[in-house]
């Protein structure tokens, strides 16, 4: 990423990595729950493999 991010965009992307951990440390279901202010929850991946909707319009 060095090649293409400059050093206070990794150093910023270092210090959210760094808080994540230490609230994971704290309150380990804060991460199996997350995301928490996206429009669209954790996805079941499994049930959209089994239940597969697939729509085409061929017109």
């Amino acid at each position: 990423p060095t090649e293409t991010e400059n050093k206070e965009t990794l150093d910023m992307f270092i210090k959210a990595m760094k808080q994540i951990a230490k609230e994971s440390d704290k309150n380990p279901e804060i991460l199996k729950s997350a995301p928490h202010k996206t429009p669209v929850k954790r996805l079941d991946e499994v049930k959209a493999a089994r239940d597969l909707i697939l729509k085409y319009d061929f017109n």
